[in-house]
């Protein structure tokens, strides 16, 4: 899988399920996982609610978990979408 299809499966995934795209998250060090770029206030989350965190701004997670199994049927990891894009965002790999 090249790095242009990762983005382009998860890009379509968070827009479909979050209503975000990859432009307003950054990458998570966890496996399967990115975060919000900037701390905002979620007025429908359920951690706003709680005693303490009214109108307090924070960093929600998301994820992407790619099936179990590759096109041939074989077992895959459930984050190597997540480590193509995490490698070549991180450096670690020229693609």
């Amino acid at each position: 899988m090249t790095y242009e299809e990762a983005v382009e499966k998860v890009n379509e995934h968070f827009r479909l399920a979050y209503k975000k795209t990859l432009d307003d998250l950054e990458i998570s060090d966890v496996p399967g996982y990115w975060n919000d770029k900037e701390a905002k206030i979620h007025t429908n989350h359920p951690l706003n609610n709680c005693i303490g965190n009214q109108g307090v701004p924070f960093k929600l997670s998301y994820t992407y978990i790619d099936p179990c199994r590759d096109h041939r049927g074989r077992f895959a990891s459930q984050s190597r979408t997540w480590k193509v894009i995490y490698d070549k965002e991180k450096g670690k790999i020229e693609i």
